[in-house]
């Protein structure tokens, strides 16, 4: 993989001093987060590995929740996750990859 083990939140909206707290503090669980650090706008988070499939499911769920760009998680699809990853019925698809995909049917 050419591109860096890294996600770039921009202009993060936090509802609440306690929803800014709980991004956090989720961000500081997620086991494949090496650290991350804020210039300006933006939150460079570093990740230590290559997302597994539970880590992908995770990353997910907390870029939908925070209107983070998702299209950057296109670079962590491997042939082991092409397949539910492109699934084009799944509601992260059109986030990830723009437009419908023909790698899966399922």
């Amino acid at each position: 993989m050419t591109e860096p083990l890294q996600i770039i939140a921009t202009d993060v909206l936090y509802y609440h001093d306690a929803d800014e707290r709980a991004f956090f503090e989720w961000l500081d669980r997620m086991a494949f987060v090496a650290d991350y650090r804020g210039e300006v706008r933006d939150l460079f988070i570093n990740l230590n590995r290559l997302p597994t499939d539970d880590d992908m499911f995770e990353i997910i769920g907390f870029c939908r929740r925070y209107g983070i760009n998702m299209a950057q998680l296109a670079k962590f699809e491997t042939p082991e996750n092409t397949v539910w990853l492109r699934d084009n019925t799944m509601i992260w698809h059109r986030e990830i990859f723009g437009g419908l995909s023909e790698a899966s049917d399922n």
